[in-house]
């Protein structure tokens, strides 16, 4: 079975088994989704391309956001764990702060933002400016 479906499986059992924590699955997927519209919108000639799909550990048995932005000469990318006991897991490759809301997983994610360097200066300005920075910035 495809990563895919054992990702949508799993959530769907959420649904019924944790419906407090499905819902704040789906803040989070809706909060990264709008992230990354904002971003390429605001930002499409420093950022080439951008990611988001949904998978699965199937070592660690749990669902994993994914989270991809890149220029021509640089990558950004995080993984969003989701394991089953109602938290997030916000680094990469299974490892990093655990979080229980979708607002505290954000919050991780705009860190990493910040720490990727050459995404930063993008995210800063638009957060501070709330417009694109001049070319070259």
């Amino acid at each position: 079975m495809a990563n895919s479906a054992l990702h949508a499986i799993a959530i769907d059992e959420l649904r019924t088994t944790n419906p407090a924590f499905h819902q704040e699955y789906c803040q989070l997927v809706e909060g990264i989704s709008k992230l990354i519209n904002r971003l390429a919108k605001k930002h499409g000639e420093y950022i080439a391309y951008s990611s988001f799909t949904e998978s699965y550990d199937r070592a660690s048995k749990e669902p994993i956001l994914q989270m991809v932005l890149g220029s021509h000469k640089n990558e950004f990318y995080l993984h969003i764990y989701v394991p089953l006991d109602g938290s997030f897991i916000v680094g990469r490759n299974g490892s990093g702060p655990k979080v229980q809301t979708a607002s505290q997983a954000l919050s991780l994610i705009e860190d990493e933002i910040h720490q990727a360097g050459w995404l930063w200066v993008v995210f800063h300005f638009f957060l501070v400016n709330k417009k694109a920075p001049m070319h070259g910035a």
